[in-house]
């Protein structure tokens, strides 16, 4: 596969809670970065869309304009991954992209023929589980956190007692009780992660931190 030119490169997520994740997960890793945040160029920017149907349908545009370079697209599994894949596959086929019937289990990376652009796709958690951004952070928390595991206890008392929150959203709650009882209470995920209350390294991470640098080539 031919090295891509990443200058004008794009990593396209479905919203920004995906965006600020992945830069500053990438940013503790010390890879590549996707782009500044704050909207500086950089050899790859990543952008933020609005949610899964956007992303969806910028599938085709954004490989057809792509020629020589790399693309890549994080979505969120929700409850239906095989489905999500299955919707995804076919707006690669349509450009030219030979993508398998099942994602591969540390991400997919292929190339269109037809437009002459590396494609990479993931789907948050881990191309397997159902789930989405928040089902990947927990777990890059340390595997014996006992806040973690009081926050899932309290988390399913308080939707006992009528906690608003839908069950989709069972594990954002989680995720934002948990952080709300960290030194600095109520941190945005990315600023988080540069806080050192997940881990860069987590199993995981490595997964997709690997699966970035394949796709856009990164030493």
């Amino acid at each position: 596969m031919t090295t891509p030119d990443r200058e004008g490169s794009v990593l396209l997520v479905e919203g920004q809670d995906d965006k600020h994740a992945i830069y500053h997960l990438l940013e503790r890793a010390q890879y590549q970065r996707p782009g500044n945040v704050a909207g500086e160029k950089t050899l790859v920017q990543v952008n933020a869309v609005n949610g899964k149907d956007s992303l969806l349908n910028l599938v085709g545009l954004t490989v057809r304009s792509g020629t020589g370079k790399s693309v890549g697209f994080v979505f969120d599994a929700n409850s239906r991954p095989v489905d999500r894949w299955r919707s995804i596959a076919s707006r690669l086929h349509d450009v030219g992209v030979d993508a398998p019937g099942r994602i591969p289990a540390n991400g997919f990376v292929g190339k269109s023929h037809d437009f002459n652009t590396r494609v990479g796709v993931w789907l948050m958690p881990d191309n397997r589980r159902t789930g989405a951004l928040e089902r990947f952070l927990i777990d890059l928390v340390e595997p014996d956190d006992q806040l973690l595991q009081y926050a899932g206890t309290a988390t399913d008392k308080a939707k006992a007692l009528g906690a608003q929150f839908s069950e989709n959203d069972g594990q954002k709650a989680l995720v934002h009780t948990w952080l709300a009882w960290q030194k600095k209470p109520g941190l945005r995920y990315g600023t988080a992660i540069s806080a050192r209350y997940f881990r860069h390294d987590a199993p995981i991470a490595a997964i997709f931190v690997d699966w970035y640098r394949q796709l856009y080539d990164v030493e």
